[in-house]
């Protein structure tokens, strides 16, 4: 059935196709697109940046040595120069200096910080520092230590970059101090050319990253919306046709693996409908053996109104003969009882013909479909088939034996179930745990032995305490306390059973009430049977688990219990017991209960 359910949502999702492709027209190539923009925008960005800090670096680095280049040149031919008197030289020297591209200025300055030559002709034999004031200490640094340096600063405006290299010469003297040559380079001017160099490589990049969007979309255009949108059609196409038909041209990619796989969901959907036809035909049988069980139900209220009737005659005759009756009052029951127990007999045939005709339908099918689908073969495997052709003759007998054994049961069974108090009301708990025990005489009476001695004594010793009318659904707790009190009797004959001694001890079982202090009644049943050990009381109210042999236990006479005392009316049910030191079962429920609208007996 899950798979079923599977393969009908997928045909659901396959109807809304034309959807889906709209959006994906709509969106996809947007997306990849847009995505594809931003990563190259990103990495265009990152090497732009990391571009230009390197232009820069070496922007910085061409300047020094520039300018070292310059002043060097300088030192070379200024102390020939002055060393020979050709100052006019040495001026013509620093003019074509000058005349190199970025450089601004440069000049010869003697030891004593007057200009010797400088390339604007208007500081010659005047101090150099009156120009520049903010070069003055930089000046008399290299002309003292011998040591080159550069110094940045602002000429009209602009940023220039002042290389002052120190030079010796014997015209000097011996005063310790040097000459220094000056050059003053226009890093304005180098700067804009390093600007105009970046612009020319982003715009380029730019115009590349266009290109390649541009190659892209055609790219995704041809290689994933087209063939999604011949998808699309065929899937729209198929809601009309009831077939679905590959397109003519599938790319062999994702693309294709998801048209193969369209394909195949609807093969299996065809196959499905086949096994839907299948299906509808065997609930046509399974509905023949419905109006039989309905035939059967029939007759069932049939004797449920019989029981009825005998239950009200079974009360007038108690109110008239009393015990002296009470004879009487059986041998009535079973009179009227045989005809509707005869209805079910006769009736049990012909669910056993039927049974056997709906096999025989069964197993013409199967000869028909030798090879059924394999959904066909798990459901066969789930509800194990071959293991229902063999039990359902079982419970047939079964249902049988189960007849005969209502005449022994219905002269309480109205006393204990008591189905006209379905409902909540205030009853005496004892008066259910005396119904419970009333029933149940048969078993507490001594056993005969193979040689037909009575053997074996069961005890029941009451001790009510003074309790309460409580809140309760009277005839679910009476189950509980029949349940209780019949494992109770199984524990003890066990104990028999197994013991050593032909003459075994007297069995006991201990039944007792209380109040509690949390507004609650304690019902205690005890006895001195056979016991559990730690592993069974771990299970004890685990649904189908029992210790005792096959045909005596169901399993779910605990579980059954549980569910009644903690679900239903918000108690407890403690166990302590020991191996062959016997079980106390401990019944709590409270006196009245707090949320009776969302309780259900």
């Amino acid at each position: 059935m899950t798979k079923a359910l599977r393969h009908i949502n997928l045909q659901k999702l396959l109807s809304t196709g034309g959807s889906y492709g709209d959006l994906w027209r709509r969106s996809l190539s947007k997306q990849l697109l847009g995505g594809f923009g931003v990563a190259l925008v990103m990495v265009g960005g990152a090497t732009l940046g990391v571009n230009y800090a390197l232009l820069r670096s070496q922007l910085k680095e061409q300047v020094a040595e520039r300018a070292l280049s310059i002043t060097r040149s300088l030192q070379f031919g200024t102390e020939g120069s002055i060393e020979a008197g050709y100052i006019s030289l040495l001026d013509r020297v620093v003019q074509n200096y000058s005349t190199l591209p970025a450089v601004e200025e440069i000049a010869i300055v003697s030891p004593e910080g007057m200009t010797i030559a400088d390339s604007s002709g208007l500081l010659k034999n005047q101090v150099y520092a009156y120009k520049y004031p903010q070069l003055r200490e930089a000046i008399d640094q290299a002309a003292t230590t011998g040591v080159e340096t550069n110094v940045r600063l602002h000429r009209k405006g602009k940023p220039v970059l002042v290389q002052i290299l120190p030079f010796t010469s014997v015209l000097f003297g011996t005063t310790g101090k040097r000459g220094v040559a000056l050059a003053i380079i226009d890093l304005h001017r180098l700067e804009a050319e390093l600007w105009q160099t970046f612009s020319t490589s982003t715009l380029t990049m730019l115009c590349g990253t266009g290109v390649i969007l541009l190659f892209m979309g055609l790219l995704i255009h041809h290689k994933v919306i087209k063939p999604l949108q011949n998808l699309n059609q065929a899937v729209t196409a198929s809601k009309a046709t009831g077939s679905f038909s590959l397109p003519e041209i599938i790319p062999l990619n994702e693309i294709g693996f998801l048209a193969q796989t369209l394909d195949a969901v609807f093969r299996e959907l065809e196959a499905f409908e086949q096994l839907q036809r299948e299906i509808t035909q065997r609930r046509q049988a399974e509905a023949a053996l419905r109006e039989s069980e309905a035939r059967e139900r029939a007759k069932s209220e049939q004797l449920a109104e019989a029981i009825k009737n005998l239950k009200q005659a079974q009360a007038k005759l108690i109110q008239s003969e009393k015990m002296s009756g009470l004879g009487q009052i059986a041998a009535g029951i079973a009179h009227e009882i045989n005809n509707p127990i005869g209805f079910i007999y006769t009736n049990i045939t012909f669910v056993q013909e039927y049974f056997e005709e709906l096999v025989e339908l069964l197993d013409a099918y199967q000869k028909t479909y030798p090879h059924p689908p394999q959904p066909i073969e798990e459901i066969k495997h789930k509800i194990e088939y071959d293991f229902i052709l063999e039990d359902f003759p079982n419970i047939l007998s079964s249902m049988k034996s189960g007849t005969e054994r209502i005449r022994t049961i219905v002269l309480s069974l109205r006393n204990f179930s008591r189905l006209d108090e379905s409902e909540i009301k205030l009853v005496d708990i004892r008066e259910g745990i005396k119904n419970s025990i009333m029933l149940l005489h048969h078993r507490i009476a001594p056993l005969p032995n193979l040689k037909g001695e009575k053997i074996g004594e069961i005890t029941v010793i009451e001790n009510y305490g003074q309790l309460p009318l409580v809140e309760c659904y009277p005839s679910q707790l009476n189950q509980v306390f029949l349940n209780l009190l019949n494992n109770a009797i199984d524990a003890i004959e066990e104990l028999w059973l197994n013991g050593d001694s032909t003459r075994p001890a007297p069995g006991e079982i201990k039944i007792s009430t209380s109040i509690l202090p949390s507004e609650r009644i304690a019902i205690t049943i005890k006895d001195n049977g056979i016991g559990m050990p730690p592993e069974v009381q771990s299970r004890l109210f685990e649904p189908f688990f029992t210790t005792k042999p096959v045909g005596k236990g169901t399993g779910l006479g605990l579980s059954v219990c549980y569910e009644i005392v903690v679900k239903m009316h918000g108690g407890e049910l403690k166990c302590h017991s020991a191996f062959r030191e016997g079980t106390e079962i401990v019944v709590e429920i409270p006196i009245r209960q707090q949320n009776q609208s969302s309780i259900t007996p």
